[in-house]
């Protein structure tokens, strides 16, 4: 039991350096933290700061965007141009009209070169990279997904965390009360010649070790407090106080029958198949050929500065074209072409994905039967502490009345008080090991409303 004082601050503290290092905010101190903070103001402040949530919002609307729009490979190109220009030198050009006249037509040295190129083009792989961009989208939405779940994971294990540690300094306050309370009536009891020198001695040997192991776990919430903090991306201060409790409601309230349909790595594991089957459509439609449909028109003014434009005898030319050109690259029908060794290659990372997606659905079982009997044994086990605790709270108060009547020994009511903080601290612990359990768990899941 005496062992157990020291473990939870300092697994406190590795866990919440952990996730500070993991999920450390965008920026490295931001708005003024508020004087209290419940689980749900936290939960929204870290997302909201948090880097590694931005960025994957971030790459999901650059998805959306691509999505949105991948129509805009069936518009058409256009392009158009204008180039002054002067003849190096001017010749007649001789112009015949029907029936049967004939002129010389005399150029200007000054001309503007216009020019206009219309272009479309149709191809059967757009379709494919239409499909690839609603597909990377879907991809994006679960990635942002699964981390604002994870880093809500995060947030609540280290909330609650703090809120137990708040309980243990509590309790070990409590008991230096005790002790010192103890310690002045044995000193009195002593100086009377009622009490023993042992006895005093044990009693100043009690409040001196509490001391330093109150001041000691008071310094690593505190460090844990600011690393937690920096988490949601607060600045951090020392009196900032966590409202919320560890209730048996809270951490019973995870499901362990989800459906495996919604477990993130299996939408990641099908959606990477999805992509590489579009991967693979495209480049089956390479093979087809492609329909261009062209106009151009290079009009060119005679002397814009002396004539009008829109006289159509003061232009040299004004003629264009109309083309509609069938093309089919027919390197990918060689044996050996980048096409083809390409289409084996993902040909190949298909069968793998497919594998991987039916091996993450066992594994998604497997974990889920686990989860269940982790949680039923956790369960029995805060049941089993409760009684205990509740049996090692009666001893505590048996031995205090024979001490209080002079006949029970000081340290037997040590031994019961540290055996009475140890059963309620071991109730917290395995209370916060059951929330870290379902929280873990939940943080696969995509959430109920989503």
């Amino acid at each position: 039991m005496r062992a157990h004082r020291h473990m939870l601050p300092r697994s406190l503290v590795a866990a919440a350096s952990i996730a500070a290092i993991a999920c450390f905010p965008a920026g490295l101190f931001g708005e003024a933290a508020p004087e209290s903070l419940t689980v749900e103001a936290a939960l929204k402040a870290a997302l909201a700061n948090n880097l590694a949530v931005k960025s994957a919002a971030v790459e999901s609307r650059i998805k959306k965007r691509n999505s949105d729009f991948s129509f805009n490979k069936f518009l058409p190109s256009v392009s158009v141009s204008a180039t002054p220009l002067e003849l190096n030198s001017i010749a007649p050009v001789l112009v015949g009209l029907p029936p049967s006249t004939v002129f010389y037509y005399q150029p200007d040295r000054f001309n503007i070169a216009l020019g206009l190129t219309v272009q479309e083009v149709f191809s059967p792989i757009y379709f494919a990279m239409m499909d690839q961009a609603a597909i990377d989208y879907q991809r994006s939405l679960t990635s942002l997904a699964q981390a604002e779940r994870s880093m809500g994971a995060t947030v609540k294990k280290v909330f609650y965390q703090l809120l137990v540690q708040d309980e243990a300094i509590s309790l070990t306050r409590s008991r230096l009360d005790g002790a010192k309370e103890r310690l002045r009536q044995t000193q009195v009891s002593y100086q009377l010649g009622q009490a023993s020198e042992l006895n005093f001695t044990y009693a100043t040997m009690n409040v001196e070790s509490l001391i330093p192991e109150l001041r000691s776990m008071e310094t690593a919430k505190a460090a844990a407090l600011i690393q937690f903090q920096e988490i949601l991306g607060f600045e951090p201060r020392q009196d900032l106080k966590l409202v919320g409790s560890l209730d048996e409601d809270t951490v019973e309230a995870g499901s362990v029958a989800a459906s495996e349909e919604k477990r993130f790595d299996v939408r990641l594991a099908r959606q990477s198949v999805q992509q590489l089957e579009s991967a693979l459509k495209s480049q089956s439609y390479a093979l087809l050929p492609s329909l261009i449909l062209r106009y151009s028109a290079d009009p060119t003014i005679n002397g814009p500065q002396n004539h009008s434009i829109w006289n159509s005898a003061n232009w040299m030319q004004s003629t264009g074209a109309v083309s509609l050109t069938l093309s089919w690259s027919l390197d990918a029908l060689l044996p050996g072409s980048s096409l083809r060794v390409a289409k084996g290659e993902i040909v190949d990372r298909l069968a793998l994905a497919r594998e991987a997606t039916a091996q993450a659905l066992r594994s998604a079982r497997d974990e889920a039967a686990n989860q269940a009997s982790a949680v039923q044994d956790s369960v029995a086990k805060i049941g089993n502490l409760t009684n205990v605790a509740s049996a090692s709270e009666r001893a505590y108060q048996l031995t205090n009345a024979a001490y209080q009547l002079g006949t029970g020994r000081y340290l037997d009511l040590q031994d019961a008080e540290v055996a009475w903080q140890g059963a309620r601290m071991q109730i917290l612990s395995e209370r916060l090991k059951l929330a870290s359990l379902v929280y873990d768990f939940e943080a696969k899941f995509e959430s109920p409303g989503g």
